[in-house]
């Protein structure tokens, strides 16, 4: 059955809205806003969120805009319906204003409560449905539709074809990623319209700026790609002029002068000992991510694989959804936790 999740710190309450919903839902429940929100996080099979406005920790508006400012799609476009105590104007306006879709009083009958949450699952799983079918696409497509630069997808295609022109004239070749820093801040203080105007200044300034056989993708939000047929030494100094180019970019938006900063990870095909692409992808993506995490001594440029990466690094990893990056690790990550497993199986005395 679609899973309801329903917030509420009165258990009458939860024990009303589940009599009502429980023949058609599977109801989930949580006390707090706080709790609401770490179960909504967790929980992939949510389809709708109903919630009071009056909680402890945090109360229904704070959960809402969490909800709505989120970075993950799934959770930002759950249907949200509001409990309310009463048929107030101001509260719903409120409500409205931060993302909620519907609302329901506490004293609404069954039928009608069953018939708006029945809407909200339905749309829940008509965008979920669309999502799946634009991920589908994207993961295909060659151009990406904002930038007009390569997709992820044909960065994986000139990506093989470098790796292997380099393997058969024994050349080099070498992967730069950049990242635009505090990116989502940009977003929450001056709203999408300001950071779309980012991206597609920052992929003017780097399209205008390659050679015609090297390939420039946009991969996830504020996250670049070039491909570069370069030694190692050439490719850090292509680096450091591509981050001096995009600190010296004048951004103005409505009045304000925006400074814009980067992050960028190398992996190169003959320093790092890469055999394919997929290999080169992870490798520049695992240290791209620890800039981003602020590890004080992250991996040199010039070793070999990641095999350094720490149990930590690999679970924050895994958060992100990165599973693939750490899945190569997993043999060390398992043998260097073998003395702490022995420890915690040894009877105490």
């Amino acid at each position: 059955m679609p899973r309801i999740l329903v917030v509420d710190d009165s258990r009458i309450v939860r024990a009303t809205v589940k009599k009502h919903l429980s023949t058609q839902f599977d109801i989930v429940e949580e006390a707090d806003g706080e709790a609401g929100w770490s179960r909504l996080e967790a929980d992939p099979e949510i389809l709708v969120m109903m919630t009071d406005l009056s909680m402890p920790k945090l109360d229904g508006f704070g959960l809402l805009g969490r909800v709505r400012k989120s970075q993950d799609a799934r959770i930002k476009n759950t249907p949200v319906i509001v409990i309310s105590g009463e048929e107030d104007l101001e509260v719903k306006q409120q409500a409205l204003e931060r993302g909620a879709n519907d609302f329901v009083t506490k004293s609404t009958d069954r039928a009608e409560m069953l018939a708006r949450v029945s809407a909200a699952a339905k749309l829940a799983r008509t965008a979920r449905e669309l999502r799946a079918t634009e991920e589908s696409q994207a993961r295909t497509a060659t151009t990406d539709a904002q930038t007009g630069l390569a997709t992820e997808h044909m960065l994986h295609v000139e990506g093989d074809k470098a790796m292997a022109h380099a393997a058969r004239y024994h050349g080099e070749t070498t992967l730069v990623l950049f990242e635009l820093d505090k990116f989502d801040e940009v977003t929450g203080e001056l709203g999408e319209a300001a950071a779309g105007q980012l991206i597609n200044l920052v992929a003017k300034l780097v399209a205008g700026k390659l050679r015609k056989e090297e390939t420039l993708a946009r991969l996830d939000g504020p996250c670049f790609a070039v491909m570069l047929y370069a030694n190692f030494s050439g490719a850090t100094i292509y680096a450091e002029r591509l981050k001096e180019t995009i600190a010296a970019a004048k951004v103005n938006f409505r009045g304000q002068s925006l400074r814009i900063t980067a992050s960028i990870a190398l992996a190169n095909s003959v320093q790092d000992g890469l055999a394919d692409f997929d290999g080169m992808l992870g490798l520049a993506q695992l240290r791209l991510a620890r800039k981003r995490a602020g590890v004080v001594q992250p991996v040199a440029e010039g070793s070999t694989q990641p095999s350094d990466m720490t149990v930590a690094e690999a679970l924050a990893l895994i958060a992100q959804g990165k599973e693939a990056l750490v899945q190569p690790q997993l043999p060390r990550l398992l043998e260097s936790l073998q003395p702490l497993l022995a420890l915690a199986s040894t009877p105490t005395a």
